[in-house]
């Protein structure tokens, strides 16, 4: 999260995550699933701005239509979950700017409720940890936690359970965004938990090494032939990819989909990927980074 102080506002950058590994080991007594996942955050974020309200109350605005900035929005059940915690009374006015695609498997939702616990902790001046900002995290979604730890780590438990790794090379992603979104509670609904769940080893150690030629070989995600059996469009994105596989270092779909990305070694590599990607009409292409 990067954290921008003005003279009446506090504005955070929200990054948007991808998962290069996710496992599906157990369904746990009360509804969720374990899972075990190495993710990394990319240079697409969301713009969250806080100043202070004089109504005492907390108010959102969205430039995306589409978006409700009501009580189920993450972003107003962050504000209100830090106002429980504090029993205070201050009120603040949220502006939103959308960037990362909603329904997409990139923890949009998840990396706005962060940045509204990190942002609202330092307009309030409530002085609150980390550890203690990302256990609210936590209950407002599995995905939450790993954004006060990033760039990268790996994540288990239902998400919580939070250990940065370090990033030993930045690399360029070409982000595939179709025009439809995935849910994630009906994806999960449908895996199934394997027998022998796969070891995340190979892609921790390649992506320890900075080796992209082996972490495109180790890249996984159990969720994906779920989403796409649930949304078959898809399988047109991944099949795109798949044939541009000899220019990308692997490709894979994040999360829950319903984003693809490919992972290249370069600019000039992810861009001309992007071109040919832009001549297939597989949906909104961008060339991203990911690194520190």
């Amino acid at each position: 999260m990067i954290v921008r102080v003005e003279s009446d506002r506090i504005n955070v950058l929200a990054p948007a995550k991808l998962n290069l590994f996710l496992e599906v080991r157990s369904k746990r007594s009360d509804g969720y699933h374990e899972i075990e996942t190495l993710a990394v955050e990319i240079g697409l974020t969301d713009l969250l701005s806080f100043q202070h309200s004089a109504t005492g109350s907390v108010s959102l605005v969205c430039d995306d239509p589409s978006l409700s900035c009501g009580p189920d929005n993450l972003v107003i059940k962050a504000a209100e979950r830090l106002r429980r915690e504090v029993g205070g009374t201050s009120g603040a006015a949220i502006e939103l700017k959308k960037r990362i695609p909603v329904q997409a498997g990139l923890g949009g939702g998840s990396s706005d409720a962060a940045a509204t616990l990190i942002g609202l902790n330092q307009l309030w001046s409530l002085g609150l940890s980390q550890t203690q900002l990302a256990a609210m995290g936590a209950e407002l979604g599995s995905d939450v936690p790993f954004f006060f730890h990033g760039p990268a780590a790996i994540c288990r438990g239902r998400g919580e359970l939070v250990t940065p790794i370090p990033f030993r090379a930045s690399f360029y992603v070409v982000l595939v965004s179709p025009g439809v979104g995935v849910s994630t509670a009906d994806v999960y609904r449908s895996v199934r938990v394997p027998h022998d769940p796969r070891s995340i080893a190979a892609c921790e150690d390649a992506f320890r090494a900075g080796d992209l030629d082996r972490l495109g070989l180790s890249l996984f995600n159990r969720l994906q032939p779920v989403s796409e059996s649930l949304v078959p469009e898809l399988t047109k994105v991944r099949d795109a990819l798949l044939c541009l596989d000899p220019s990308c270092d692997g490709s894979m779909m994040s999360g829950s989909g319903s984003a693809y990305f490919g992972l290249c070694p370069d600019r000039d590599s992810a861009e001309a990927v992007a071109q040919a990607l832009e001549t297939l009409g597989v949906g909104r292409i961008r060339v991203v980074t990911c690194g520190p």
